[in-house]
């Protein structure tokens, strides 16, 4: 039996048993066992059986009536998708506090820019160290005139270098969970390389003229029998595009990769679920609170606003009856005579005009404070949860850091330190990590790129050779004094390198060594010398400044006994 026969097999006999345990759990879910009895072994007397979980329960108030979907993850993403980005879109668009959150995710994830650290696999390559050493130095030259020509032909939109084209689509994929491009090559004799990279809206990845999902085709992906994308089709513009009449009416199938493995079109997603084509946005699940928030906050602030508008009311005490009789157009009298003479006359003091109010009216100074302590809770509340989820910090996202010493903040940078590297380490495999394949095929098939006579070709290898680090921005210091110290004693012990050191910081330990040698080397030619700033610490570390002692160990922000031990 050929292995697709038996795959053929395998998935007849997996649809009957999802049949049978369809009906197994309509029988369930109606209150009686499989075989439809009573079991003995129920919770109550005279009551049918019921799961050993108490999350399966239907006979209690909480869950009475909650029936969830068992969809898989395609059939619950692709009705839903367009619909919830689209609304994440507005929320980011109109809500600071969503904006502000993906800002900061995306000043973690790439920031200024991502650094190249090309560290091809010697010993896979069957090359000395020195050999991969000088690869890669000439792979970080080459990238750099790539990547950072100021003419952006990296772009074939010619808008942006390569770390402005990673900022673009970080955006999309944190804002969709997915984003694409096409790999293309520029015809400008200008250029250096050819190969460029062209951004697509991953909203033009679709089913030509909107065809139903199928087995090898849902959501504009292409797969084959095994699941794989082979194509994807592409809309040749935007739905909405109203000056695109007629494009946006047509498809172009383009092909994942070509026969010997370059990548044609990347859509960089990573899958939650077993069977998943496309993304879904993180901020699905806290789309409704973003808006609710917004309203409430600008309801707030409306409120506020109309308070603050009426600064006093004219009070009356006459009776109603005066009050209209005096109003009616028929009515003159002293009253109107001398409305009117003040009115053409106006009293003065000095030229402080007073006002003259009608007889039985006062003037009453709205002093109703605007209670706002409530809201300030309520918002705080709202935004740690919409941090967790997010997984960066409250005082990121709101910019409130008055309730915060060194142990929380240190606290916190580790817990989010830790999920941004495994958002940054996704956004390597998923959307760097082709760019930098197509670029360095060229780099090398071109000559600019020269491998050793006995190392293997690039298409024989091209993990060992593709092999880097991408150095993402540096989280920071909180308190520069001990992380130095700390950082040298991970180092003195051994637990811990320069170049790890330096990557957390966001700088290639090359560089900086190279720095280094040349200031010392001017620092001689000039006959000066570097102190030890760490040494000079520690010999003082007793005697502290008055003003230090009094703001605490934790700084304006408040005790910390924990920090500083």
């Amino acid at each position: 039996m050929s292995f697709m026969t038996a795959i053929s097999h395998f998935g007849r006999a997996r649809a009957a048993t999802e049949t049978s345990i369809a009906t197994t759990d309509v029988a369930r879910m109606a209150g009686g066992s499989e075989l439809g009895a009573a079991d003995p072994g129920s919770r109550e007397p005279g009551l049918a059986s019921s799961p050993d979980y108490q999350s399966a329960w239907f006979d209690q108030p909480d869950t009475a009536t909650w029936f969830p979907s068992r969809n898989s993850a395609d059939a619950s993403i692709l009705p839903a998708k367009d619909m919830t980005l689209a609304r994440v879109r507005d929320v980011i668009r109109n809500d600071p506090v969503a904006g502000a959150a993906l800002e900061r995710l995306l000043d973690m994830v790439v920031g200024h820019g991502l650094h190249l650290v090309a560290r091809p696999d010697a010993q896979a390559l069957g090359i000395t160290a020195d050999q991969a050493h000088a690869v890669s130095r000439q792979i970080q030259s080459e990238w750099r005139l790539f990547a950072n020509d100021p003419r952006h032909f990296c772009d074939a939109t010619r808008k942006a270098t390569m770390n402005g084209l990673f900022r673009l689509l970080a955006r999309t994929w944190l804002t969709a969970d997915e984003c694409c491009y096409a790999l293309t090559a520029t015809d400008d004799p200008l250029a250096r390389y050819r190969t460029a990279v062209l951004p697509i809206d991953p909203d033009r990845l679709s089913n030509p003229n909107g065809s139903i999902e199928t087995m090898t085709l849902r959501g504009g992906v292409e797969m084959n029998e095994m699941g794989a994308p082979v194509a994807y089709h592409v809309r040749n513009a935007h739905a909405t595009d109203w000056w695109a009449f007629g494009l946006n009416f047509t498809w172009t199938r383009v092909p994942r990769e070509t026969e010997w493995g370059r990548p044609v079109f990347v859509h960089a997603f990573e899958p939650e679920r077993e069977g998943q084509t496309r993304g879904m946005s993180p901020f699905a699940s806290i789309v409704r609170t973003l808006s609710m928030r917004h309203k409430h906050a600008s309801a707030e602030i409306a409120a506020a606003v109309a308070n603050a508008t009426y600064a006093a009311f004219v009070e009356s005490d006459l009776p109603v009856d005066e009050v209209t009789q005096r109003l009616t157009p028929q009515s003159t009298s002293f009253f109107d005579k001398v409305v009117t003479y003040f009115t053409k006359n106006p009293a003065r003091i000095n030229g402080v005009r007073i006002p003259v109010m009608p007889p039985g009216s006062k003037i009453t100074m709205n002093g109703t404070p605007r209670q706002t302590t409530a809201f300030v809770a309520f918002e705080t509340a709202f935004l740690q949860k919409i941090a967790a989820r997010l997984g960066i910090s409250y005082e990121q996202m709101a910019m409130d850091w008055t309730k915060t010493n060194y142990s929380s903040a240190r606290a916190a940078l580790t817990e989010v330190w830790r999920h941004i590297r495994r958002v940054v380490a996704t956004f390597n495999e998923q959307v760097v990590s082709p760019i930098y394949y197509a670029f360095l095929e060229e780099a090398i098939d071109t000559g600019r790129v020269k491998l050793p006579a006995s190392a293997p070709a690039f298409h024989a290898m091209p993990a060992a050779w593709l092999r880097a680090r991408w150095i993402a921005p540096g989280r920071g210091y909180i308190d520069p004094v001990k992380e130095a110290e700390a950082a040298a004693l991970r180092m003195e012990s051994l637990i811990s390198t320069l170049e790890i050191e330096c990557a957390e910081q966001g700088h290639d330990y090359e560089d900086i060594l190279d720095q280094i040698e040349r200031e010392n080397a001017e620092l001689a030619k000039r006959k000066l010398s570097r102190l030890s700033i760490v040494a000079a610490v520690q010999a003082n570390k007793g005697a502290k400044p008055d003003s230090e002692e009094a703001m605490g160990p934790a700084g304006p922000g408040g005790d910390d006994k924990e920090g500083s031990k």
